[in-house]
């Protein structure tokens, strides 16, 4: 069984888009709102994700903050991040925050799962 993805974006009609596009890929999705629902779905699943696509701007608890605390966690601390930003610095925010890339929104559907594979671990 291969590990899930977990999609966090607050943007329930695009997270739900992604979660969609990703499964019709073979993949195994998991997706939460903000940062502090993506921290209970780490805490509750057996599984870690081979890969978080997380947006940056989102209420309660944002992209950044997710990802200080998500280093926290030594079980966590290895778990790739590809930050998912309609931010012009979003390259800037990626590499502050160790995330292995990202990508800007909106995104094509095969740039998408390009980058999804390759940063993805198994």
């Amino acid at each position: 069984m291969s590990r899930p993805l977990l999609v966090v974006d607050d943007d329930t009609d695009l997270r739900e888009a992604l979660e969609e596009v990703l499964r019709d890929a073979g993949y195994t999705v998991l997706g939460a709102g903000n940062g502090l629902q993506a921290l209970e779905v780490l805490r509750k699943e057996q599984s870690l994700p081979a890969l978080v696509l997380l947006d940056m701007m989102m209420p309660v608890m944002d992209g950044a903050t997710f990802g200080r605390q998500m280093r926290q966690v030594e079980a966590w601390r290895d778990i790739p991040v590809l930050v998912f930003s309609a931010s012009a610095n979003a390259a800037q925010v990626a590499e502050e925050m160790g995330a292995c890339g990202y990508l800007r929104k909106p995104v094509d559907v095969e740039t998408l799962l390009r980058a999804v594979a390759s940063n993805k671990v198994s």
